[in-house]
């Protein structure tokens, strides 16, 4: 078995900094140990020392539509490589493409694109961030919280399990991938679409929803327990009409995401969330779109143009004229964006990777550093500088 010692770091765990290192063994981590404790008999280039930088998990996005000139709705082969090699310089090692509300046909040919890819990637020669599933943005949401995406696609669920089969079913069974979508439950047919969605394990998460606390309730019972992008496509708090933001900070049961860029939420509003769900139950994710990596400009995404200026994203034309239209903001800038509003390193770090796995349903394989998970890691500098990235133990150094 061929194994690798890395030591010498800042290891970011779950609930503490540890100073030592880990032994990668097969793709999998094999030893977590405290640098007093190093194991020794490893040739020198079976060693790597990270000079006191940190070791990370390496990131999963849950919620991304693309970045660096790629959407995942509408790339080749060689598009979602370039994708995957971008996101692992940002420390991102594996992510959910995310898909907007489309017609059939353009489901049925994105999702045959992913799967195609998914079941090559480990085989590729092309080291990058892993898909590990896919996550579909709507169609069953509601028309007054569309934000940027296109009322024409939406849907409501008529009971039958069959108009759901473009969601739920696998024409590659061996394929083990998570599926999530963003839904409202109060639709026509929401709550009956959550259980049918979880009896076919595609994971429920709350978006772009009127819902009041009542209905939200229920969508929980029935099997939801994750809010997209909060409190984004939500109604606003009102101190007589408590909707999801209320209900989402104060539900023990439910996990939310956010995008930390500032622009989505406040930084005061960040501050709050975190008060209220801790490190245990708020994730980050990045929303991004294709035009993230390529600076201010004007874009074509999903057939709207969106300008970008200064990060902040905004649909040019229509009703929607001045939405934000998803984000440009990488992983890597949303941590950075946590940990300088004085959240602990390691916390935001596990918003980063652990908790978006685990709302994924992937966390007995990813988002930690634990004997036994994958070998995906990242390396970091007090500057969230990406030194390396590891991907099933693979090291792509930057």
């Amino acid at each position: 078995m061929t194994t690798r010692l890395i030591h010498n770091a800042k290891i970011m765990l779950k609930d503490a900094v540890q100073y030592g290192g880990v032994v990668i063994g097969n793709g999998r981590i094999v030893q977590v140990f405290v640098e007093a404790d190093k194991p020794t008999g490893f040739a020198a280039h079976d060693t790597l020392d990270l000079h006191q930088n940190f070791l990370a998990p390496g990131m999963i996005d849950i919620h991304i539509h693309g970045s660096a000139g790629v959407d995942v709705q509408n790339a080749t082969q060689e598009d979602l490589a370039k994708l995957a090699e971008f996101l692992l310089h940002e420390g991102v090692t594996g992510y959910l493409a995310t898909f907007v509300p489309t017609a059939e046909q353009n489901y049925q040919q994105a999702i045959a694109e992913i799967e195609t890819y998914i079941a090559h990637q480990e085989e590729s020669q092309h080291l990058g961030a892993r898909i590990l599933g896919i996550h579909f943005e709507g169609p069953f949401v509601s028309h007054e919280k569309c934000g940027a995406l296109q009322r024409q696609h939406f849907r409501t669920y008529d009971g039958n399990p069959r108009s759901l089969e473009i969601f739920t079913q696998r024409k590659n069974l061996n394929l083990p991938y998570a599926r999530t979508m963003t839904l409202a439950p109060e639709i026509a047919g929401g709550l009956a679409l959550i259980a049918e969605l979880t009896r076919h394990n595609v994971r429920s998460f709350i978006g772009h929803t009127i819902a009041t606390p009542e209905i939200l309730d229920q969508a929980v019972s029935a099997g939801a327990h994750h809010i997209t992008h909060f409190p984004n496509a939500l109604e606003a708090l009102h101190h007589r009409q408590p909707g999801a933001v209320a209900w989402g900070l104060l539900n023990p049961e439910v996990t939310l995401d956010c995008i930390a860029d500032f622009h989505h939420v406040h930084p005061l509003m960040l501050r709050l969330m975190y008060r209220n769900k801790t490190a245990e139950r708020m994730a980050l994710i990045s929303d991004a779109i294709l035009a993230s990596g390529l600076g201010d400009g004007e874009f074509t995404v999903w057939g709207d143009r969106i300008a970008v200026k200064d990060g902040l994203t905004a649909l040019v034309d229509g009703a929607a004229k001045g939405t934000i239209a998803g984000s440009v903001i990488s992983m890597r800038e949303a941590l950075k964006n946590l940990a300088g509003l004085g959240i602990p390193l390691n916390e935001a770090v596990c918003m980063a990777s652990l908790i978006p796995a685990r709302a994924a349903g992937i966390a007995y394989e990813y988002g930690s550093i634990a004997v036994g998970k994958r070998a995906d890691l990242m390396a970091f500098d007090e500057a969230f500088k990406v030194h390396w990235a590891m991907v099933n133990g693979a090291i792509r150094r930057y």
